[in-house]
């Protein structure tokens, strides 16, 4: 059997899509192999898309939300419930789509919104709200996101701190008495990437695409590490080095460490819901693919993922390769879909078509 199970093609694809155009591609040189489709997110981008494919058949209602988005401003946004469990995702309130590249500024950028989000879904009544992590321009650790939900952020003097990630250097003391009970029994984080809070593949890691210089940089450093510190004196625990607490700008460390909440990989959470962890075989052949393809992809991520589930092939279909794989690993193929040298917006416009193409010759490959 082929899985195909790619995941979004960022500002060109979703999954749903990617996966789609894949399977036509191979089914024009593949006539009788049996394919089915898997789109896959990590949290971030295009996870609801998922959602809402694997629970096709099923009653999902689409409900609209009014948060802050990063820069501050009033926004709308979806997020989608099953009878009481409700899924957002922070790449539609935080996204870095959200802010021109001229406003993002990690240091002022706010994860309000997320808070807003998640307050609103709790007072609906939902029993359960999974938040998938992913594509967010902050980097304040989730602390304007937990501010909503009742934790208070104080100076020296008890005064409570400004919103945004450069307030936190004058952070003193951490109050969890006014947090809502709600939170922790009710909100699941799923992290994309398993980077932990500080350190050189820390949150940090992804601040320079989200507007950080050399100067802002190590301002983020100094805010992110105090905020560590009174964090963890606050629950009389060290757990900034944990798997997944850098993801989104740190968002998975304010809500695990000060809220409690449970993390999971967004990876594994889908490749359980969708099924298809418990269906590979050793024998499957799996086409994925991504819009880079780079170091965390391989190691955790969804691409990460399969390759630690049973198959005899997995091919990668990617815009841009930015890591090689080991020798040594000979079950895993990389491919450029590009034809060629290209502009990047060109390629961007050109995904789904190249997809195809590219599909096409694998498939006579393995007709």
């Amino acid at each position: 059997m082929i899985i195909v199970a790619p995941t979004a093609f960022k500002e060109a694809l979703g999954p749903v899509a990617a996966a789609r155009a894949i399977a036509t591609g191979l089914k024009s040189s593949l006539k009788r192999k049996k394919i089915e489709l898997y789109p896959l997110s990590d949290g971030g981008d295009g996870f609801l898309e998922c959602i809402s494919y694997y629970f096709k058949g099923q009653r999902l209602r689409n409900v609209t939300l009014q948060v802050t988005d990063p820069a501050g401003r009033q926004i709308k946004t979806s997020a989608l419930i099953s009878g009481r469990q409700a899924f957002i995702e922070s790449a539609s309130i935080l996204g870095l789509r959200l802010v021109a590249p001229q406003e993002r500024d990690p240091l002022k950028t706010t994860s309000k919104g997320l808070g807003e989000a998640i307050l609103a879904l709790l007072d609906k009544g939902m029993e359960e709200v999974v938040v998938g992590l992913g594509g967010s321009a902050t980097v304040d650790g989730g602390r304007d996101a937990l501010e909503v939900l009742g934790v208070r952020f104080l100076d020296s003097k008890d005064n409570p701190l400004g919103l945004g990630p450069a307030e936190l250097t004058d952070l003193e003391r951490i109050d969890l008495s006014g947090i809502d009970p709600r939170v922790k029994k009710q909100v699941l984080i799923l992290w994309d990437v398993d980077s932990p809070l500080l350190g050189p593949y820390g949150a940090l890691i992804y601040a320079p695409q989200k507007g950080a210089g050399q100067k802002e940089l190590k301002a983020l450093e100094l805010s992110l590490q105090r905020y560590a510190e009174v964090a963890e004196l606050a629950i009389a625990q060290r757990l900034d080095h944990r798997r997944g607490m850098g993801a989104a700008g740190g968002i998975a460390f304010g809500f695990a460490v000060l809220a409690g909440c449970k993390l999971m990989s967004g990876a594994d959470y889908l490749l359980r819901l969708s099924g298809l962890r418990d269906k590979l075989k050793k024998e499957d052949i799996v086409i994925s693919g991504e819009g880079r393809l780079d170091k965390q992809s391989l190691s955790y991520k969804v691409i990460g993922a399969l390759r630690r589930l049973p198959h005899s092939k997995l091919i990668l279909l990617c815009g841009e390769i930015g890591v090689q794989i080991a020798p040594r690993d000979r079950r895993t193929a990389a491919i450029s879909i590009q034809p060629g040298p290209i502009d990047r917006s060109k390629a961007i416009a050109a995904t789904k078509e190249n997809l195809k193409q590219t599909a096409t010759q694998i498939g006579r490959l393995l007709a």
